[in-house]
C-alpha cells in the first residue's frame, strides 16, 4: 500500500461521520491486539488533554518537555493544519509516509472485521486513533502526548488508561455535539476524568469548573487547578505545582494564553510522576512548536498573522495578543470559517480592529460558501469582499492594505492550513 492509497482509505470512512461512543473503540484496540498499548501497566504512558481551545499547545508542551528530558514521545494532534501526518508523531517528527502506510495496510483487516456486526463500521477518527496506538507501540515509546478530539466522555481516545489529564479550557463550540451550555459541555469534557487518576484544571467559567470538579470528586481523583494548586509568576516565568517550582519558562508559542497552557503542561507532567530535569522542562517550553496558533510569517515584505482561532472564546484571546504584540495597528482580514460556527458573535470581537475583509473559500465539505460570509458579515464590516481561492484573498489584501497594517488570516484551521500548504517550503515532504 502507497501513502496516497492509504490516505484514500482512511478518506474513504469520512462519510461515517463522527460517532461518539467507546463500546466500539474498545472493541477494535482488542481485536488489534491493542490492549497492552494503551496504559498503564503496559505499551506507552498517556497524558490525555482535553478543552474547548487551548488543547493543542498543551499537548505540544507536553511533547516538548517529554522529548527534551530524553523520553521515547509520542503525540496525537487533533486536527492537523497543513499535514495529515501531524496527527501521529514520535519525537518532534511527523509518522512517516511509508509507516503510515503499512500501518494502516497491518489494520486494514481489522477494519473490515467490522462491516457487519453490531458494533457498525469502524469511523475514520476511530481508524486514525488506532494508527497512533498501533505506531506508538511499534516506536515502544515511554509517553505519549494524546489530544482529545471532540469532547472526552465518548471520545475514541478516550479509551487510553492515562498516568494525568488534562482540561484546559470550557467554551461554547459543537454546541450541536456537546450542549448549549458551560455546564453540559464541561461534563463531556470531564468524561476523561478515571478513578484516581490526578487531573489538572485550567481557568474556565464557574459552572464549568462546578461540574469538573464534581466528576472528579465522584471519581476520587485529584485535582490541580489554575489559580489555586498551579501557580503562574509572570516576573520569574515560573510555575508553582504542589511537588515544585520550575523557573526561567519562557514560551516558545507566542500568544497570552501560553503561560496558562504551558502552567497546565508541567503541572500534569508533575502529577503524572514523570521524571523531568529542570532544563528539560525549560527547553521543552521554549522549543515547543505547533503551526497555526498565532503564528507569524512574512509574505511578500508583509506580515501575515495566521491563527486557528475559530469560536468567541479563541477570538476573545486573539484580540488580547493581536494587542499585546502589534498594539493598536489595523488588520486586513483574510476569512472564511465552517458552517455550524457563529460568525457574528466570532468577528463582533475583532470588528474595531479590522479595515477590509477578504472572504476566500476553504476546500472542506462543510466550509460555508463565499457569497454566504460575505453576506453575514456586510453588516459588521464596512468593506466586504469574495474571492475566488485563497490565495486571490490574500495577494489582494497584501497589495492594498495599508503599510502598517497586518494581514490576519483567521476563522478556522482549515483554511490556515490550506495557506501554510502554499506559502512555506521547509514542511517535512518525507
Amino acid at each position: 500500500m502507497t501513502y496516497e492509497q492509504a490516505l484514500a482509505y482512511i478518506a474513504s470512512l469520512e462519510p461515517r461521520g463522527w460517532r461518539l461512543g467507546l463500546d466500539r473503540m474498545q472493541e477494535f484496540v482488542r481485536r488489534a491486539g491493542l490492549e497492552d498499548s494503551i496504559g498503564p501497566k503496559g505499551g506507552p504512558q498517556f497524558i490525555q488533554v482535553a478543552g474547548t481551545n487551548g488543547k493543542g499547545s498543551t499537548t505540544a508542551f507536553l511533547q516538548s518537555m517529554l522529548v527534551e528530558s530524553g523520553y521515547r514521545t509520542g503525540a496525537y494532534f487533533s486536527p492537523y493544519v497543513v499535514d495529515p501526518r501531524e496527527r501521529v508523531q514520535f519525537g518532534r517528527d511527523l509518522i512517516s509516509k511509508d509507516d503510515l502506510a503499512e500501518v494502516t495496510y497491518r489494520l486494514i483487516p481489522v477494519v473490515s472485521s467490522f462491516s457487519d456486526n453490531d458494533f457498525g463500521g469502524i469511523t475514520e477518527f476511530e481508524l486514525k486513533t488506532a494508527i497512533g496506538f498501533q505506531y506508538w507501540k511499534d516506536r515502544q515509546c515511554d509517553w505519549v502526548a494524546l489530544e482529545v478530539g471532540l469532547g472526552g466522555r465518548l471520545d475514541a481516545t478516550t479509551v487510553v488508561t492515562p498516568r494525568a489529564c488534562v482540561i484546559v479550557s470550557i467554551g461554547l463550540d459543537h454546541m450541536h455535539i456537546l450542549g448549549d451550555s458551560h455546564a453540559k459541555i464541561a461534563y463531556e469534557k470531564a468524561g476523561i476524568i478515571k478513578s484516581g487518576i490526578p487531573v489538572i484544571v485550567g481557568n474556565m467559567p464557574p459552572e464549568a469548573e462546578e461540574v469538573i470538579l464534581a466528576v472528579a470528586a465522584n471519581a476520587n481523583a485529584p485535582v490541580w487547578k489554575w489559580g489555586r494548586e498551579v501557580l503562574w509568576d509572570d516576573a520569574e516565568q515560573a510555575v508553582q505545582t504542589p511537588l515544585r517550582r520550575h523557573s526561567g519558562l519562557v514560551s516558545g508559542l507566542t500568544g497570552v494564553a501560553q503561560a496558562h497552557n504551558l502552567s497546565l503542561a508541567v503541572a500534569a507532567l508533575d502529577a503524572s510522576g514523570a521524571f523531568l530535569s529542570e532544563d528539560g522542562v525549560q527547553r521543552g517550553v521554549s522549543t515547543a512548536t505547533i503551526p497555526g496558533r498565532f503564528q507569524q510569517i512574512e509574505y511578500k515584505g508583509r506580515t501575515v498573522l495566521l491563527d486557528g482561532a475559530h469560536n468567541p472564546d479563541a477570538a476573545s484571546v486573539l484580540a488580547r495578543s493581536l494587542d499585546v504584540q502589534f498594539g493598536d495597528r489595523r488588520y486586513a482580514l483574510v476569512t472564511n470559517m465552517l458552517a455550524g460556527h457563529e460568525p457574528q458573535a466570532f468577528f463582533e470581537i475583532l470588528r474595531d480592529r479590522v479595515s477590509s475583509v477578504s472572504v476566500v473559500p476553504v476546500d472542506f465539505h462543510r466550509a460555508t460558501p463565499v457569497e454566504k460570509m460575505v453576506s453575514q458579515l456586510e453588516s459588521l464590516f464596512p468593506q466586504v469582499t469574495g474571492y475566488a481561492t485563497p490565495l486571490e484573498g490574500l495577494d489582494t489584501a497584501v497589495s492594498t492594505a495599508a503599510p502598517d497594517e497586518v494581514i490576519l488570516v483567521t476563522g478556522t484551521f482549515y483554511l490556515v492550513g490550506e495557506l501554510l500548504r502554499i506559502l512555506r517550503d521547509d514542511y517535512p515532504k518525507n
